[in-house]
């Protein structure tokens, strides 16, 4: 399963072009509510229950994902396949702001670089998803563009997006 955007409440599970035993999530899990609402949120803030059950952020569960995100650009990946890594936005397909990191699917050869999936399947839903997570990055890069030469800090996140647990 493809997870969108930023690592936080706004992160976006792909249930649409996720698959079950090769069929697709929505075929399978007919409850459209449910994926979108509990189990959107569920695994939105999956880290911050980690936080609050330890008192602290799981090293790791980071140490973890370096290594699959590693593994996964040394590794061929299978045909109709693909992971999901934060990757620089600039010539994306998906019409994500240019210059943010923004997790997206990608594809490797085994060669330690990557392509972006071009063939990804989106809707009304998957698309605004995208979008809040998109609007929260561009969010947190204009409250630090001070120290990117990048003009005066302004913060305008929108909402509450740390984890539960997070200061």
């Amino acid at each position: 399963m493809t997870i969108w955007g930023n690592h936080s409440t706004t992160q976006v599970p792909d249930f649409l072009n996720a698959k079950i035993n090769g069929f697709p999530v929505k075929d399978i899990i007919r409850d459209s509510k449910w994926l979108e609402e509990e189990f959107t949120e569920k695994i939105q803030k999956r880290g911050g229950v980690l936080i609050q059950k330890w008192g602290r952020s799981s090293a790791a569960s980071t140490a973890v994902s370096v290594v699959d995100a590693m593994r996964s650009l040394v590794t061929p990946t299978p045909e109709g396949d693909w992971f999901s890594t934060g990757v620089y936005t600039n010539g994306n397909p998906y019409g994500i702001a240019e210059d943010i990191v923004f997790s997206m699917p990608c594809r490797s050869k085994g060669d330690g670089d990557y392509e972006l999936v071009k063939d990804v399947l989106m809707d009304d839903y998957l698309r605004s998803r995208i979008k809040k997570s998109e609007d929260e990055l561009l969010a947190e890069k204009r409250c630090v563009a001070h120290l990117t030469g990048e003009g005066i800090a302004v913060c305008d996140l929108p909402g509450d997006t740390m984890l539960p647990g997070e200061m």
